[in-house]
């Protein structure tokens, strides 16, 4: 059965053919009244190729979008234990639905998830998991391989620590998403918000004037929400959830979860102003953990500070004594640095808190974002030299890529390639230099910080007069730690 809960002009969309009480309606507009509509669906499987087909659908109150979960029910036909068990044992069947079915079960998901079902253990509200059961349409993979494999928690509060079952559970990953009839990998993304999109979309996040109040039901950043509810942490949702779900949700989130806590903010909101706001909030989502904190989760006036906890956050800003192409990065431990793509290097780091930025998002923007602590180091020429190392050589940025959340930043000098990642070294006011050079047919030389007010250590290479010399070679990899005296 289909139930609508509003009449309405409706179009279904699969490959293969749809009736609704009798009647074919694939990819034709149909008028339909509210209530039940007896569902049948015919397709045909080619010998040898897996069983799937994804039921989708439009009408003037959504997008086209799959048809959730909650639109259907069984209630007249109701699903036999025995279909049930010949669904979940293991058979020669190659359909991801069945696999996905039998891992289920044998890694006793639904023990504490509903999934098609209520879940074996009652357990209500903050203490109740996710359900389950539009996972593979809502989750992206990086994030199920988190979760299932290495057992990320989005819900620290909770009181029974899951137990997924490791490499074992590693083909629920793309079996959530096939037995969805969803886009395996990561979904829909949009890029990262720029200053003014961030600034509009924590306004909606926050409590002031035109806000939501989303920081009333939902973490952020760590902190945890403004009232009785708690939610799974906002600067975590872009990285979990897939942006075309997440609009549905905002849509109307009872379509998607009937009974959920969520509310409609945008279900009787003109179309074209409801698809801003919820872009608007989709776009700010996407800057993560980056984001500042919006006004009301905290007592006092809003906070723009950008808070590194244990993982690094990176922002790329306008900040003093650095070029316009600067990006700066908070390092867990206390120590960050600014590295300017422009002259690719590092050009200071400081300990202490990140960054203070609003005169950023703040009234007219544009300004510099402050650094919140005390400068111990400052590398004023380009430490990193070919040849006889006497003067600075040219340089070319070619971006940079995450290792494990770390950034390391790719570029040439002389026409070496260079690829550097940064750490915080063993000393509270120091920083490790991780260099892996291309072939060089010279001696590579780092030049150390003029006034004498830095040590440095390396594990290759020898220091001669306020320089260190490496052996050129195809491969060169070294590092160099500086410290403060």
């Amino acid at each position: 059965m289909l139930k609508l809960a509003r009449g309405g002009r409706y179009t279904l969309f699969a490959d293969a053919k749809v009736f609704l009480d009798g009647q074919e309606i694939q990819g034709r507009p149909t008028p339909l009244e509210a209530g039940e509509r007896a569902l049948k669906i015919e397709f045909t499987r080619p010998p040898g190729a897996l069983a799937r087909v994804q039921l989708q659908w439009e009408s003037e109150h959504f997008d086209r979008e799959p048809v959730p979960h909650s639109a259907f029910s069984n209630r007249e036909l109701a699903w036999p234990v025995s279909v049930s068990e010949q669904l979940t044992a293991k058979g020669p069947s190659p359909a991801p639905l069945q696999e996905f079915h039998r891992l289920a079960r044998q890694l006793k998901c639904a023990e504490c998830h509903e999934l098609y079902g209520p879940a074996v253990r009652a357990l209500e509200g903050a203490d109740a998991p996710p359900a389950l059961t539009d996972a593979g349409n809502k989750l992206r993979a990086s994030w199920l391989t988190q979760v299932l494999v290495h057992n990320k928690r989005v819900r620290p509060w909770m009181k029974l620590a899951p137990e997924h079952g490791g490499e074992a559970a590693r083909p629920l990953v793309n079996l959530f998403a096939q037995q969805a009839g969803a886009e395996l990998g990561e979904g829909a993304t949009v890029p990262p918000p720029s200053p003014v999109q961030i600034a509009d979309g924590v306004k909606l996040l926050g409590k002031a004037e035109g806000g939501l109040g989303c920081i009333n039901c939902h973490d952020f950043a760590g902190h945890r929400s403004a009232g009785d509810l708690r939610g799974p942490d906002m600067t975590e949702m872009h990285a979990r959830i897939r942006t075309d779900w997440l609009l549905r949700w905002l849509r109307e989130p009872s379509r998607v979860q009937p009974g959920t806590a969520m509310p409609a903010f945008f279900s009787d909101m003109p179309a074209v102003q409801a698809q801003a706001k919820m872009v608007s909030l989709a776009q700010v989502l996407a800057g993560g953990k980056a984001l500042p904190l919006p006004e009301g989760l905290l007592d006092g006036p809003q906070d723009y500070r950008l808070m590194v906890r244990d993982e690094p956050v990176l922002l790329r800003t306008f900040i003093a004594d650095s070029s316009t192409r600067s990006i700066a990065v908070g390092l867990p431990g206390g120590v960050n640095y600014v590295f300017d793509a422009e002259l690719c290097r590092v050009r200071y780091a400081w300990s202490g808190e990140f960054l203070d930025v609003s005169p950023l998002w703040t009234g007219r923007g544009g300004g510099q974002a402050k650094v919140l602590g005390k400068k111990f180091l400052t590398l004023a020429t380009q430490p990193l030299r070919t040849g006889t190392g006497d003067s600075e050589p040219p340089v070319k940025f070619h971006g940079y890529r995450l290792v494990e959340k770390f950034p390391e930043f790719q570029y040439e000098v002389d026409g070496v390639p260079v690829r550097l990642r940064v750490r915080k070294g063993s000393a509270p006011e120091s920083l490790a230099l991780d260099f892996e050079l291309g072939p060089t047919t010279g001696d590579v030389w780092f030049v150390l910080p003029e006034g004498g007010g830095v040590t440095a250590t390396s594990d290759l290479g020898k220091l001669e007069q306020g320089r260190l010399r490496v052996p050129g070679g195809k491969s060169v990899r070294f590092t160099v730690t500086l410290t403060t005296k």
